[in-house]
This record gives structure tokens, sequence and C-alpha cells, in this order.
């Protein structure tokens, strides 16, 4: 589906618009000097409006129509999104007259038009035979106004654009993504002059819409936890934003609604923790009996780690008692009366996996094979620096445990 302006045999097109002006004569008279605008589907125009420029900023819907076998489609009401876009530049205000027609009334209201004035025995004047709506004949001609100034606006596009990286990159997304959707969602809204700096921590952002005005923002985007959930409903609603489906303001109000998805409850968080710790551990050669250890082992450590995410406590401090509390209840494991025999090496490796950054350091190496390199490497570095962490948590148990115990274990 695209939108197209006609610029030459307009008249191709009269069989259309007389669905919705039944004068020929009034169709040429704004016709020439008209814009015409095409929405095409397939191949087949569905939609098609005619815009006249007026004086002082301001411009005239002299016509929309969608072809019969497409109404009730949504084709009109995106035509006229986007010509309020393509005039936001050069209008203040677009008006469009209609007369005392219901549908067309509702349909003008819901787009954002509100009532301007009302030029009296205009269709007795301007048309030889009489025009009826129903058995009500029409006389005066309503006009409606809407307002364009907010329809493009570098900083609201810009804000928004930002807003969406600011979420994607918060939640794990790879730079590639950032930059892509943000670039989208401006040149949606004609902001075609883009340029983007993305770093793993913060973003950078400078547009112009063409008329030597320019807006720059900086963003700082804190290294935290991923959340593939929120990714993809950003990626969605980006979609949906290059389609023309979603508007400036409600694709705003979806992003805030975005933002504010919640984790799975902790509950599942604990047991999906468990679950990955046994897997992995079974995967890696561990026993059956030590499977179940790491679950359960798993199933605590998380326990931890969504406390001390509550209290905001470092990454640094989460990982190395976490790698304490793995040693620790392994070796405990290990002193039990089980029916047979098992190694904390197959517990530990299993329970480490809900600690490992495996989704960091995958897109570390995308963004440096993406040309990246800083963002990669700042990435990576973080990702690598959680493995240390992890190792030292579990190096100073063994190493405590092995002094006081004589290294039984060992």
């Amino acid at each position: 589906m695209k939108i197209q302006q006609i610029r030459r045999d307009k008249d191709e097109y009269m069989e259309m618009l007389l669905m919705a002006d039944p004068c020929k004569d009034v169709i040429n008279s704004y016709l020439d000097k008209g814009e015409m605008f095409a929405l095409v589907n397939g191949g087949d125009v569905c939609a098609v409006c005619v815009v006249e420029l007026l004086k002082n900023r301001k411009c005239e819907l002299k016509s929309i129509v969608t072809r019969k076998e497409e109404q009730g489609k949504g084709y009109a009401k995106y035509l006229l999104r986007h010509v309020c876009e393509h005039y936001g530049n050069q209008c203040d205000t677009m008006y469009a007259g209609t007369g005392n027609r219901r549908k067309t009334l509702e349909f003008l209201g819901k787009c954002g038009f509100v009532n301007s004035h009302i030029v009296a025995n205009y269709y007795p004047e301007h048309y030889r035979e009489p025009i009826y709506e129903g058995e009500v004949r029409l006389t005066d001609k309503i006009y409606l106004k809407k307002q364009l100034d907010s329809e493009v606006n570098v900083k609201k596009v810009v804000d928004l654009a930002l807003e969406a990286g600011r979420i994607l990159l918060k939640n794990g997304a790879e730079i590639f993504r950032v930059d892509e959707t943000m670039t989208r969602i401006c040149q949606r809204f004609h902001v075609e002059y883009v340029d983007t700096f993305i770093l793993s921590h913060a973003i950078f952002i400078s547009a112009e819409n063409g008329m030597e005005e320019t807006y720059t923002k900086v963003k700082q985007v804190p290294l935290s936890s991923s959340h593939l959930g929120i990714v993809a409903e950003v990626n969605e609603l980006s979609r949906e934003i290059s389609d023309g489906l979603v508007g400036i303001e409600e694709a705003g109000k979806r992003l805030k609604e975005i933002d504010r998805i919640p984790e799975k409850r902790g509950y599942f968080q604990v047991f999906a923790a468990g679950a990955a710790s046994g897997c992995y551990g079974y995967f890696l050669g561990a026993s059956a009996l030590e499977s179940m250890a790491a679950f359960c082992i798993g199933c605590i450590l998380y326990v931890w780690v969504l406390a001390a995410k509550k209290q905001n406590l470092s990454k640094m401090i989460v990982n190395i008692v976490g790698g304490v509390i793995i040693t620790a209840l392994a070796i405990g494991v290990c002193h039990l009366p089980l029916p047979q025999d098992v190694q904390f090496g197959g517990m530990i490796i299993g329970s480490i996996m809900p600690l490992v950054p495996g989704l960091a350091f995958v897109n570390a190496i995308r963004d440096i094979a993406d040309s990246d390199f800083l963002s990669g490497t700042v990435r990576m570095i973080d990702a690598l620096l959680v493995f240390v962490y992890i190792a030292v948590g579990v190096g100073v148990t063994l190493s405590v445990y092995n002094r006081m115990g004589g290294g039984l274990m060992l």
C-alpha cells in the first residue's frame, strides 16, 4: 500500500470524484489548480483526494473518496493522515467543506477536524440541480478545520524516535536494530535529514526538517537486564508506524504502555532459572541426580538475584555473591547422604547459567561484526566482567572450603 501524487491525467479519476461531488463543473473548477493524491494497493487505486493550497498557510480538502468496493477498510483515513502530514510543513490549517452529511461529518471528526464556519445557501448558488442527503435538500456548506502544526513537528518526531530507541537499547536490542527503527520512524513522518550515533549506553540523534530547523538530543541509557518481550513489542509498533497505521500521538502512548510491561512473576522466573540450570547441567555432562540438584540450586540462586534487583545492588555484588551461593550449595549437596555419588563440578556448571550474560555476549559479537566496534567492545567488556565476577565468587568459596576442610572435595 502506497500513496502517490497524481500530476497528469487527473480526469481519469473523474468517475471516482463524482461519487463525492455530483457536479462535473465544480470538480473541474478545483481539479487543475488542486493537488491530487491516490492510495494504491496491489496496483489498484482505492482512494483519491484533492487538496487546494490557499493563502496565509492555509489549504482546503476539496474532495476525498474511496472506491465503493473498497469502502470500510480505512483507506480514506490513511490517505487523509498522509495528506495532513504532507502539508504540515507549508500550512498551518486545513479546511474541509461538506453538506450536512452525517457520515462525512463523523469521518472528519474522527480525523481531528472541528467546526469552523458555515457558508449559507452555498449549494443552491453553485449547483444547477438540487442535492439531497436522504430526503433533506442540502443548502448550507459546513466547513471544518484541522490544525496541521502538530502533524509534522521535528521535535515530536525526534522525541518519539528517541524514546523507541531508548526502550530497545535498554532491553537488549542490537545497535543496528535501534538505528534502523529510529530512522524509519523519522522518515515515516517526513523528517528526512536524520543522523544517529548509538552507543551501548547512549543515543545521539540530530534531525532537520528541510527548513534549516535542526533539533539535536542526547539520551543516556544505562546498561541493564534484557527483556526481549518489550523488544518484540517495539518492533511490532515500528512496523505499524511504517505502514501508516499509527500516528505520533498514539505511538507515544503505545510506547509508554510498552515501557511499563512488567517482567514475568517472580515464581515463574525462579522456576525458569531452575529449569535452565538443570537442563544445561544435563546437556553438559552432569548426571540426572546432579541435574536435579542444579535445578534446586538455580531456584535458590534466582531468589537472591530477584532480591538484589529490588535493592538495586551493583552487578558485581550480585554475581560474586551468586557464585558464592552456587558453590556453597553444591558443596553442601555433596555432603548429603544420597543414593549415589555426585560431583559439584556438574552442579556448578549448570547452576551458573542464569547468571551468564549470553544475550549481551552474542549482541556484542553482532555489533562488532556490523562494524559498531565501540559499542561491541563495551558490551563485550561488560559481559566478560560478569564472567570474572562469577569466577571470583566460585573461586573464593572453593579456596576457603579447601583451606578449612583440608581439600577433601578435591
